[in-house]
């Protein structure tokens, strides 16, 4: 076996103003896990036009979001876990319709997750509620109520997607935007403990708010044990200093596919973020309804088979092509940071190790 040596480079990057000079070195140590970049199915119906698709047409959509090395080469594919609830572009159904009823074979997502696994059998899968059917909420009108309820019906999903469609879901959320319950998401774990799904990670909260999270996990400890990682939304490139110190992976859980909003490779640089994911996966859905064209792409009209690709797709296959998760960023100030001019840089331990190799066996 191999032993990789530690380099120091020095990167001259050249500009009209004068030359300067970043360094590349792991002597300092390294970074953090990386944890991949992705986007979202979910909110309500938003890739339901692709299946109408003629074949060939719907193949090369799902080629450019999902196959490796060729477009977006997404390492991480989020849905949502239907719940018979308008969620922002329509509804997607529920896997149980009352408590005694289940059934796996409603709905898109289901072909979704199945045609993105058959493209890159490495991609992690993340299911998240939008909604829940209204048994869930009971007479006081709260799924927290009953929170041994809930959670099972969300281990129902991920062993329906298990049992049904051999699909082996990775990371399970709590409630999309909606005000995180603690007790909640520690029963969460244990019911998925329970139910022998040990390695489907919990990540939380999909909210909007770093400290007060925090806050929570560092005055509980079977909350911080219960969750893999800090997922919060729309972040702005930044995480906040307490967030950075709990010593959890910190994510993007949804981010921008808007003109003007998309700098997910700053997530990174000024926030320490090691996942990306963004909303939404395609614009599959009608030009009159809220936040359109948000998407990757648009594969919106099936009956003509016109589809396009946006700019997002390329700004992801910067990240998807040339990475993989697992991967470990270098510190910040050596390898990680800004270019002079603004423009962000982050590499990557074993890919710039490898190069360095190699350039000097040459």
């Amino acid at each position: 076996m191999g032993v990789l040596k530690t380099y120091v480079v020095l990167v001259l990057v050249y500009t009209c103003s004068g030359q300067y000079t970043y360094p590349v070195d792991d002597t300092p140590g390294y970074g953090r896990v990386f944890d991949g970049i992705g986007a979202i199915s979910g909110g309500g119906a938003t890739s339901k036009l692709l299946v109408s698709y003629p074949q060939q047409q719907r193949d090369e959509v799902l080629d450019f979001l999902f196959k490796p090395n060729f477009g977006a080469s997404l390492h991480i594919f989020k849905v949502e876990i239907g719940g018979d609830a308008q969620s922002s572009e329509g509804s997607e159904a529920t896997h149980m319709r009352t408590p005694d009823e289940q059934n796996y074979n409603r709905g898109y997502e289901w072909w979704m997750l199945k045609e993105a696994k058959k493209r890159n059998p490495d991609i992690k899968l993340y299911g998240l509620s939008w909604g829940f059917p209204g048994w869930l909420e009971g007479p006081v009108g709260s799924v927290y109520a009953q929170p041994e309820r809930t959670a099972q019906y969300v281990a129902n999903w991920v062993i329906g997607a298990k049992k049904i469609h051999n699909l082996t879901i990775d990371y399970i959320g709590c409630w999309n935007e909606h005000l995180y319950n603690t007790t909640y998401i520690k029963v969460l774990r244990k019911v998925l403990d329970n139910n022998g799904l040990q390695d489907t990670l919990i990540v939380a909260a999909d909210y909007f708010k770093w400290d007060d999270f925090a806050t929570d996990i560092l005055n509980d400890p079977e909350l911080a044990n219960a969750i893999y990682a800090m997922g919060v939304h729309y972040p702005a490139t930044n995480s906040s200093p307490l967030a950075q110190k709990m010593g959890k992976p910190l994510w993007s859980s949804e981010d921008h596919s808007d003109s003007g909003n998309a700098k997910w490779n700053r997530n990174y640089v000024n926030g320490y973020m090691t996942s990306t994911i963004v909303w939404s996966t395609l614009c599959g859905f009608y030009t009159m309804l809220p936040f359109y064209p948000a998407g990757l792409m648009r594969a919106n009209e099936p009956w003509s088979g016109h589809y396009d690709v946006f700019d997002y797709i390329w700004f992801a296959a910067h990240t998807g092509q040339f990475t993989k998760p697992g991967w470990i960023y270098l510190k910040h100030g050596y390898g990680v940071g800004n270019l002079v001019k603004g423009a962000p840089t982050s590499l990557w331990s074993v890919r710039t190790r490898r190069t360095l190799q190699s350039s000097l066996k040459n």
